[in-house]
């Protein structure tokens, strides 16, 4: 209550890119009405707080936003350093993230409610929805686009950062539209947006609805994602966070480049929160969205030709079906841009469903699902 914010004071004299050093040490953190009605115990909060400054330390982020949920309730959320280093903004659970890739889960989610409606076929050529899209040496199914077997590019050197404003997001598709496949479709797995951008292009089309108005409709209104906005880099919005990049050789920390998402907007090009990305866990796994068959479906993971796993089902990174952690089914995916390091991980079996989202306003974050299985492994630990 009395403590001022993270009990650092910020002058002339104390150089931004060495803040990180006393954002840590600081006693006094955020804490959001709700933890009284938490189920984490204090020893537990200890414990992921110990392993949240000790990596925002070794890693020099600047400012971390984490929500848990365990089943249908936010048990605890929580955020640490600075939103905004040169204006002094303190990160709070309220700040407004870029989602990154977090976003290929939402997307994909959406084009499951319209094969849920029997509005689209998985197995169908995304010319039957998208006519606009150049035919390839090969058709490309629904399905190939959501698990990264479409044999479409990933980017070129040049392309991870944009500067040019799409106004709509079938426009965006120009960057790579006329261009070859890398291999026959369904042999084989190649992460790249471009597939989300053609699946939005394709919702859009679909469902004769701004792809962006109909995200707000089916996914984040319905998942009570209050926060969760357009990342439109044009536009005033409330409590965006800045992003920033550590500079290695000179040990800085600098601000992250300008890049423009339009040109991705459906494989990620929201601002979001924690808090709104385990609403948007919850919502999933609990049938709010599309049933659970349908999510047990997304969240198989496919089998190559060469017979190995690809790794990722219908908008989700999956280990191997053995592959258990501590007897949990992990599903995750995580989001890189300039400016953020998000990881958003479901922890799921029988009886108990867990989500742990952490977004960071710092580019290149490492071990991200390796924190939030150190965090699941506190949340076990039941002292």
């Amino acid at each position: 209550g009395s403590c001022k914010p993270l009990c650092v004071t910020i002058n002339n004299k104390t150089m931004y890119f060495k803040l990180t050093k006393y954002l840590l040490i600081a006693n006094c953190l955020f804490f959001s009405s709700a933890i009284a009605q938490t189920t984490l115990s204090k020893s537990q909060i200890d414990s992921i707080e110990n392993i949240i400054t000790r990596e925002m330390a070794n890693q020099h982020i600047p400012g971390l936003s984490i929500a848990i949920s365990i089943d249908t309730n936010i048990v605890w959320k929580n955020a640490y350093g600075m939103s905004d280093i040169e204006n002094s903004v303190p990160m709070t659970t309220n700040t407004k993230l870029r989602t990154a890739s977090i976003g290929k889960p939402m997307t994909a989610t959406a084009i499951m409610q319209l094969y849920e409606k029997g509005i689209i076929n998985l197995n169908d050529s995304v010319q039957k929805y998208y006519s606009l899209f150049p035919s390839k040496n090969w058709p490309i199914s629904i399905y190939q686009l959501l698990t990264h077997q479409s044999g479409i590019r990933p980017y070129h050197d040049g392309e991870v950062i944009n500067h040019q404003h799409y106004k709509n997001v079938c426009d965006a598709l120009s960057i790579f539209a006329n261009d070859t496949l890398l291999f026959k479709p369904g042999t084989n797995y190649s992460y790249t947006s471009f597939n989300y951008n053609l699946l939005g292009c394709v919702l859009q089309q679909v469902s004769k609805t701004d792809y962006y108005t109909f995200m707000c409709k089916n996914v984040f209104e319905p998942s009570k994602m209050n926060a969760t906005v357009l990342d439109d880099v044009n536009s005033l919005i409330e409590d965006r966070a800045s992003g920033y990049r550590y500079n290695t050789q000179n040990k800085i920390l600098e601000n992250s480049n300008f890049h423009d998402p339009s040109d991705r907007i459906p494989a990620g090009g929201f601002l979001t929160t924690p808090t709104d990305l385990a609403k948007f866990a919850i919502a999933v796994y609990d049938g709010k969205l599309i049933s659970q068959k349908t999510f047990s479906e997304m969240i198989l993971n496919p089998k190559l030709p060469n017979g190995s796993f690809s790794g990722y089902g219908i908008g989700w990174g999956l280990y191997e079906p053995n592959d258990k952690f501590h007897g949990y089914t992990e599903v995750f995916h995580g989001g890189q841009t300039p400016g953020v390091s998000n990881m958003l991980v479901l922890f799921l079996s029988s009886n108990k469903k867990v989500s742990i989202a952490i977004m960071t306003n710092l580019e290149g974050v490492q071990r991200r699902g390796e924190i939030c299985e150190k965090i699941f492994e506190m949340i076990l630990d039941n002292k």
